[in-house]
C-alpha cells in the first residue's frame, strides 16, 4: 500500500522551529514528528523537504528574542532583567562580543567581580584620591 503525502500542521511547524531554534538535531526533531496514518517517525528527506523555513529561520529566531532580551537588560527597557550585577555581566559580554571591546591589563593585578558596585566606588575613590594628592 502506497503513503500518502505528508502534510505538516501548522503545530508540527511550531514543533520543528522550535526544536530546530533549540539547537535539537534534525534526527532527534524527526522522531517526534509522526506519519498520521501510521505514527512513524519521518524521515530526514521528509523533514528537510517540508519543514525549510521552519529549520533556516528558527535559529535566527531565536538570536532576536534573545538579543532583544539582553539590549532590554541593560538598556533597562521594559521586558528586561532588573538585577544590576546581571545588567553589567550583559553589558560586559556585549561590549567584548558585538563591539570588539577587550580587557588591557598592564600586568597582573587582582581583578574583583566587575558587578560588585561597593568594590568599584571604593577603587574610584581611592583612584581619586591619589590622582588629587598628585596635583
Amino acid at each position: 500500500m502506497k503513503r500518502r503525502a505528508f502534510n505538516p500542521t501548522a503545530e508540527q511547524r511550531g514543533w520543528v522551529e522550535a526544536l530546530s531554534s533549540h539547537g535539537v538535531p534534525e534526527a532527534e526533531i524527526c522522531l517526534l514528528i509522526k506519519y498520521p496514518e501510521t505514527g512513524a517517525p519521518i524521515g530526514l528527506e521528509t523533514l528537510r523537504k517540508h519543514f525549510a523555513e521552519e529549520i533556516a529561520t528558527g535559529a535566527s529566531k531565536m538570536k532576536l528574542l534573545v538579543g532583544n532580551s539582553i539590549v532590554a537588560s541593560i538598556l533597562g527597557w521594559d521586558g528586561g532583567l532588573t538585577d544590576e550585577p546581571t545588567q553589567a555581566r550583559l553589558a560586559i559580554l556585549f561590549a567584548k562580543t558585538r563591539m570588539g571591546w577587550n580587557e588591557v591589563t598592564s600586568g597582573p593585578e587582582h581583578v574583583t567581580d566587575p558587578t560588585d558596585a561597593t568594590e568599584m566606588r571604593r577603587r574610584l575613590l581611592d583612584k581619586l584620591d591619589q590622582l588629587g594628592r598628585k596635583s
